[in-house]
């Protein structure tokens, strides 16, 4: 009886083992995010894999890559080769089980080959992704980080569309002196639409060819805000370091000059800059506004401005608004609302207007006193600003 008591314990210690080993040596699937991370620019066959994730291509409307669906989670995507690709719509929510299969940079677009129309399981639809806003030289320069997921860019079409210019073909978009295109197939259905000078245009970003950056619209609805030109010297990045200061100072930009109140410009990590290594960055818990005013008239008047905003740090939010003069600075115009859902990561905000005849703005951040449970006046950065002719 003994015996056959130790021949027990021994048979539960040994599953005990196994039941561990298992645990230990049998890892969960490789994420979306990790996958990324495994390719070193060479050709990897995947562990035991699962792609899971929404579908931000659009195959209705033809501007796809045929053969493919372009699959994001969160703020990582992957191109998936499918035979069946077509049976996918935009917004589904799928699952793909990638495992033993080619990680490879084929044309320039990252993706996964021969994935197998049975190992891709469709969960839900009508999914939503929203694109993060990006200028063409932040694109460009971190195309790693954004290929394969859904992005919105603001820029001016280069060079100048011709009369009756249409969206078909291959269109180029400049930031100092860096080039994103913007592909629409002849077969999409919005190929005939009149391109504008200046949009946001919202689409894929892939990657293609010796390292380049493509865009791809999936309807006409993907463009937002057309206006006019940039003015020349804009977008403004404020590449100038300046301390903090109180009282009022100028700084000559490459806009042109400009006056600044309790604030400076400044590079530090936690300066919310989208573009270049500065921003603007307004003090906290103001109890008089906060300036950064231009000096200058823009000529012609302006369609459109945009600019970039964020929340300093840990800091609390704020509140800000634009404002206009058309009497050289003598009085001031708010335009639009109050702006007070600063975040960590940097929004575009735009403004669409028809003025006409000579205008500058100025941002300014109010004076709400020290922040307190029920008020909110931290830190403030500003970037990229920008001005637009008018429009046709």
């Amino acid at each position: 009886m003994k015996t056959q008591r130790n021949i027990y314990i021994m048979l539960a210690g040994l599953l005990f083992f196994i039941g561990c080993e298992k645990d230990v040596y049998h890892s969960d699937p490789l994420s979306l995010k990790n996958i990324k991370t495994l390719y070193k620019d060479e050709d990897l066959v995947l562990p035991e894999s699962r792609i899971g994730g929404v579908v931000i291509t659009d195959i209705e409307n033809g501007n796809h890559v045929p053969g493919y669906i372009i699959v994001q989670s969160g703020e990582h995507g992957m191109a998936l080769e499918l035979s069946n690709a077509n049976d996918f719509k935009l917004g589904d929510s799928v699952v793909a089980n990638v495992s033993g299969k080619l990680l490879t940079r084929y044309n320039g677009l990252l993706q996964v080959r021969g994935v197998e129309p049975a190992n891709v399981r469709k969960v839900t639809t009508g999914k939503h992704v929203r694109p993060r806003a990006v200028g063409v030289a932040n694109l460009y320069n971190n195309r790693d980080k954004y290929e394969n997921t859904l992005v919105k860019v603001l820029g001016d079409i280069t060079p100048q569309p011709n009369a009756g210019e249409t969206f078909s073909g291959n269109k180029k978009m400049e930031e100092l002196s860096f080039e994103v295109s913007l592909f629409t197939s002849t077969q999409s259905s919005f190929a005939g639409e009149l391109l504008p000078n200046n949009a946001s245009f919202q689409g894929v970003a892939l990657g293609v060819q010796n390292n380049g950056v493509e865009i791809r619209m999936r309807s006409i609805e993907d463009v937002e805000n057309a206006s006019g030109r940039v003015y020349p010297g804009f977008p403004e990045s404020f590449e100038k370091t300046v301390g903090y200061t109180a009282g009022d100072f100028f700084v000559d930009l490459p806009s042109g000059k400009w006056k600044f109140n309790n604030a400076g410009l400044r590079n530090e990590y936690t300066d919310r800059v989208v573009s270049g290594t500065h921003a603007i960055r307004f003090n906290l818990n103001n109890t008089t506004s906060c300036y950064a005013q231009m000096e200058n008239d823009v000529p012609d008047g302006a369609s459109k401005v945009t600019v970039y905003y964020g929340q300093w740090g840990g800091d609390p939010g704020s509140t800000w608004r634009l404002e206009y003069s058309t009497d050289q600075g003598a009085t001031w115009k708010q335009m639009g609302e109050h702006v007070t859902d600063a975040s960590p990561l940097p929004k575009l905000k735009t403004y669409m207007m028809d003025i006409r005849i000579p205008v500058r703005f100025r941002i300014n951040k109010l004076g709400l006193g020290t922040s307190t449970a029920t008020i909110s006046n931290g830190r403030l950065n500003i970037d990229d600003f920008a001005i637009y002719q008018p429009y046709q």
